[in-house]
């Protein structure tokens, strides 16, 4: 995985990157990825860090339905 995925709790991302590879026929390592870079992203950005997961999570289903 990516350097991104080393800035989060893997046993975090995990349960996400499977709910989301289910909801959009992806393989679970990319779904991974792509999360674990979006939150990362958010996170050096972000002054209020209360939503970055449920903006990670949709950022990373439109990464993948664009796809």
């Amino acid at each position: 995985m990516s350097d991104a995925t080393d800035v989060q709790d893997l046993s975090l991302v995990q349960p996400i990157a499977q709910r989301l590879a289910l909801e959009t026929n992806w393989p679970v390592e990319q779904v991974a990825e792509i999360y674990a870079s979006e939150t990362a992203e958010l996170e050096r950005s972000a002054r209020i860090k209360t939503f970055i997961g449920v903006l990670a999570t949709r950022r990373t289903k439109i990464i993948l339905n664009s796809m």
